[in-house]
């Protein structure tokens, strides 16, 4: 299969990842599977690569593929950008790549596209995950109105899984005692990084309530005493690396359901002139 079809085999919508998740205008809880296909954009070259990315949807609406997805770009981070696609099962993936192989001549435009943007990349790595609902927070949302989303990259110590189940339960039973409302969806990645690995994301209207000064965050360091920290200490023992990086959603660069674009026009409608490298059809 073409680098190209796997890339973008997505199916059904997203956001982030980033969280994942087949909603429509509604809130829905996340789907049991996630893609996330993770680029590294070249220094430099922020400007130049949503130009080609945004043919990439044009490219799929022109061919009627529903495999809408979202893209997001680091605001802080490594310079990347994201694009995620939930799916019911590891079948309607395989599905949906077939669907696509078989579109008259999507494959050949994607490869265009894809020979378009190698220039503003650096590297590229395919990440296939699960959700696990036991070890997320309410994550019922309408992911349409999230414009941020942080998440939360878990490496474990190989055999030390059982450190971060404990750890995401006993954070969930704080904030459930404190009573705010901070959602959160957790996915164990099956292939595609050096783990164990679980990948926490969180979704937020506005940046600023990342402040943990205010909202939410506040709340949540008031409401974490001393046996809890000390707990959580001794449980990140199991863990060999902790990252946070926090996204943008860039309408430009994804493929919103209809129902997005009917909700939020001015946000999910809008569009970036293409690249004469990269021109969608």
């Amino acid at each position: 299969m073409r680098t190209s079809i796997v890339r973008r085999g997505l199916c059904l919508c997203v956001p982030l990842l980033a969280l994942a998740s087949s909603l429509g205008a509604q809130a829905m809880s996340p789907p049991p599977y996630l893609q996330i296909f993770q680029e590294q954009v070249k220094v430099g070259r922020a400007g130049a690569h949503p130009a080609i990315e945004s043919g990439w949807p044009r490219a799929f609406a022109k061919a009627k593929i529903p495999n809408h997805y979202i893209a997001m770009t680091t605001i802080y981070g490594p310079p990347e950008a994201w694009f995620s696609g939930g799916a019911r099962s590891i079948a309607e993936i395989e599905e949906q790549n077939q669907a696509i192989e078989k579109a008259p001549g999507l494959n050949r435009e994607l490869d265009r596209l894809s020979q378009a943007d190698a220039a503003n990349l650096s590297g590229y790595r395919a990440v296939l995950a699960r959700y696990h609902p036991e070890l997320s927070n309410g994550p019922d949302i309408n992911a349409a109105e999230m414009r941020v989303w942080e998440v939360l990259i878990f490496t474990v110590r190989p055999g030390r899984e059982g450190s971060f189940v404990e750890g995401a339960k006993l954070y969930r039973s704080m904030v459930e005692g404190a009573k705010v409302t901070f959602p959160w969806a957790t996915y164990e990645v099956m292939s595609g990084m050096p783990g164990p690995v679980f990948l926490v994301f969180l979704p937020h209207k506005t940046l600023a309530e990342i402040d943990p000064a205010t909202g939410p965050m506040a709340a949540l360091e008031k409401a974490m005493n001393p046996e809890t920290m000390k707990k959580l200490g001794e449980l990140s023992e199991g863990y060999s690396s902790v990252e946070s990086r926090i996204f943008a959603v860039s309408p430009e660069m994804s493929y919103p359901r209809p129902e997005w674009v009917t909700q939020d026009p001015a946000f999910w409608g809008r569009k970036r002139a293409t690249a004469a490298a990269g021109a969608a059809p």
